[in-house]
């Protein structure tokens, strides 16, 4: 009977830690959800301010704003109140892969540890995706060569995704090294260039002749807003701005980074301003995730975002009936 008593304790016990873990696996799985809710809101409340302000404020060159207080579109970081973290790069500070300046694309290439020939090789493969023809290129590849390796292609036409790299020969065979390289590209057939929102390594790229001390000056000017046209950028640098290759403003396309704490990646989104478009001055082309490192790493650093998200106007009560 004792046995039976002692039995039916343990069972008990065992039951009611059992019911306990449970309970905490619960309390810990809400207590999770609640913060990537919470980081959902805050992600989006990032994307509205930046949008907002992208759609409000003046044109400068690295951004909008004013002389004041501006958000800088070259990539930086900046962190909101709620403390989402928010990066916006020009459209125009990238390089245009579709139709772009090829030996620039070269260069990009080989600065990222790329070699010459491998290069070369891979612009003929981006090359063969887009022509319209069947002919392959020396080192490039057409149906035939995407069908041995089991991938879908080519387009014969532009990129509309700077995720179509992914499913390209060559391309595809360093997924790191081609996450970094897609965050210098755009998918424009081909638009001028904007020095005072490209990222260095497109610096580089655009302007083989430059030395490492035009690069610092370029990069010192621009954060005092001196870049402001082809002509001041030539006679401050040397460097020759004054073609027709280079536009000292943003444009209407960019690309928004956004990332909160508790997100488990960040989020990215193409967007185009429309001012007369009827759905609203904005449209989002393309969104996906990415890895969050893009945005973040162990020791974040940001600028405090220009527009407290309380500054965002309210929509109109209803009327009293």
């Amino acid at each position: 009977m004792l046995l039976m008593v002692l039995a039916a304790l343990a069972v008990i016990a065992l039951v009611a830690q059992r019911f306990a873990q449970r309970n905490d696996g619960l309390r810990r799985n809400a207590l999770d959800f609640s913060q990537y809710a919470q980081a959902k809101a805050s992600g989006a409340g990032a994307l509205a301010a930046t949008l907002y302000w992208n759609s409000t404020r003046g044109l400068m060159p690295a951004g909008r704003g004013n002389h004041e207080v501006q958000m800088r579109y070259d990539g930086r970081r900046y962190v909101t109140a709620e403390g989402a973290f928010v990066a916006v790069q020009d459209v125009r500070g990238l390089l245009a892969i579709n139709g772009g300046d090829r030996q620039a694309l070269t260069a990009l290439l080989v600065q990222d540890g790329v070699t010459v020939q491998r290069a070369q090789a891979m612009i003929d493969v981006l090359d063969d995706y887009i022509d319209t023809d069947v002919l392959r290129r020396l080192n490039g590849a057409e149906r035939p060569e995407y069908q041995a390796l089991g991938l879908p292609g080519p387009r014969n036409g532009w990129l509309v995704s700077m995720r179509e790299l992914e499913a390209m020969p060559l391309w595809r065979d360093d997924p790191e090294r081609l996450s970094r390289l897609a965050r210098w590209f755009s998918g424009d057939i081909g638009h001028p260039m904007n020095p005072a929102t490209a990222p260095l390594s497109v610096l580089r790229a655009m302007l083989p002749t430059a030395n490492p001390a035009q690069f610092d000056l370029i990069l010192n000017l621009r954060q005092t807003n001196q870049l402001s046209d082809g002509r001041t950028a030539q006679r401050l640098t040397g460097l020759p701005f004054e073609a027709d290759d280079f536009l000292f403003a943003p444009g209407n396309d960019s690309r928004i980074t956004v990332w909160a704490p508790g997100l488990p990646r960040a989020l990215e989104y193409n967007v185009r301003l429309v001012p007369a478009g009827e759905p609203g001055p904005w449209v989002i082309t393309e969104q996906h995730s990415i890895t969050r490192s893009i945005i973040t790493d162990e020791a974040i650093t940001a600028v405090p975002f220009p527009l407290a998200l309380g500054e965002l106007p309210r929509a109109a009560s209803a009327p009293t009936p």
